[in-house]
């Protein structure tokens, strides 16, 4: 039987994906490297070295943000690799009492509506006692945006006008806490389009947090919640709306039908045609679009976001340094057990906001616009908002 780690062996060490490995730019360690880590893997596998907690360090250090795979002449499937060894080493996994306990509190959390409607509350306590800054949880409380009131988002949203087309959406487990905006602005701008929106009640989570932490059962009970609740939905795409889901759900395993309907919104709207009558009302503003690592590595979509924002009239339309790795550091729940790299990485890429100043930052995953916006506010930048670019769209189109 053929191990699922063989494939480490197609990694010839060239080091092309040195200079675009956040974390070996950050250290210059070979063990914190794509190679460096995949020969840890390897000898692992292969019995030469044990799943000691130094070893296990070097792999967890690892963002998975893939811009190694973009870069390797081999293919070499990195992110499989690396997810793989997670899940066969979990339970050799040594984290802190605390660690594993504040990670336990932001998934569950993040994954239980009824839980992220009582987190006002529950952050004001904590905050009192002094909980939240000794946690690390203050700055994720900090890159929440504000509330934003909406109507019920399940169920179907018929096209305004003649059909073109229909698309279910898929909302991820921050839709109510942290991306509401997003989600409203999205099916507003669809049915604007002539598109029907077809909301599944009963999707979960996309299963990023569980897969990447080694959880390999609670990441196949969300796919298979997720494959039933879009199954019966009859339609041409499903849209993710953070990009990081969109990687996830598009690499689901033995489900090729599923993973060809699954498109990232600004790719979806950058090949929709629109309707003749509707135009984009001028803006004269700047905003900066930051590329998340999901969209550029996995979803090859990164163009779409800048394409359909230069759509708008008089709004200048920026991009970061083509030469500098702008992993953001977010990562899923990194920002949180990684501290330190994940502040060092967000300071580079707010050091170009700072450059650039723009009226509006664009990001089109939810991970990274908390981020962002939880760094922006300890510079004292917070005026600057940090949005979803279908947002900037859909306020332009809705001021006509």
């Amino acid at each position: 039987m053929t191990s699922p780690f063989s494939d480490t062996e197609l990694c010839v060490k060239c080091g092309l994906c040195l200079p675009h490995c956040p974390t070996y730019g950050k250290t210059l360690d070979e063990n914190e490297s794509p190679r460096g880590r995949l020969s840890l893997i390897q000898a692992w596998a292969e019995g030469r070295l044990e799943a000691t907690p130094i070893l296990l360090g070097h792999v967890d250090n690892c963002l998975l943000c893939r811009s190694c795979e973009s870069a390797c002449p081999a293919n070499v499937p990195y992110g499989r690799l690396v997810d793989d060894f997670r899940l066969a080493t979990a339970d050799k996994a040594a984290k802190p009492l605390a660690a594993k306990f504040k990670s336990a509190a932001v998934v569950y959390t993040l994954q239980s509506p009824k839980l992220q409607r009582w987190s006002g509350p529950v952050r004001g306590m904590l905050a009192k006692t002094g909980l939240m800054q000794a946690t690390g949880l203050d700055e994720l409380a900090a890159g929440l945006p504000k509330p934003f009131q909406h109507s019920q988002w399940q169920g179907v949203h018929p096209a305004v006008g003649q059909e073109t087309a229909r698309v279910a959406l898929f909302l991820g487990c921050t839709a109510e806490l942290a991306d509401a905006e997003t989600v409203t602005a999205a099916i507003r701008l669809l049915t604007r389009l002539g598109v029907s929106v077809t909301v599944p009640p009963d999707q979960a989570c996309c299963g990023a947090m569980a897969l990447h932490a080694g959880d390999g059962a609670g990441f196949a009970r969300m796919r298979q919640r997720n494959l039933e609740a879009f199954a019966a939905s009859g339609v041409t795409a499903i849209l993710s709306l953070a990009s990081g889901c969109g990687a996830v759900l598009k690499e689901y395993p033995g489900n090729p039908g599923f993973a060809d309907k699954i498109m990232d919104i600004s790719s979806f709207l950058a090949a929709h045609p629109w309707p003749r009558h509707l135009r984009l009302e001028s803006l004269s503003a700047k905003v900066l679009v930051h590329s998340p690592c999901s969209l550029k590595n996995v979803l090859k979509s990164e163009c779409s976001p800048p394409e359909l924002l230069r759509r708008i009239p008089g709004l200048q339309v920026e991009l970061p340094p083509s030469n500098s790795v702008m992993c953001c550091g977010a990562a899923g729940t990194y920002l949180l057990d990684h501290q330190d790299m994940a502040h060092a990485l967000r300071e580079d890429l707010l050091d170009n906001i700072v450059v650039c100043l723009p009226d509006y930052v664009a990001t089109s995953n939810v991970g990274c616009a908390m981020h962002l916006r939880a760094g922006l506010k300890q510079r004292g930048m917070d005026h600057i908002p940090v949005l979803h670019p279908l947002v900037l769209l859909e306020k332009q189109l809705r001021a006509q």
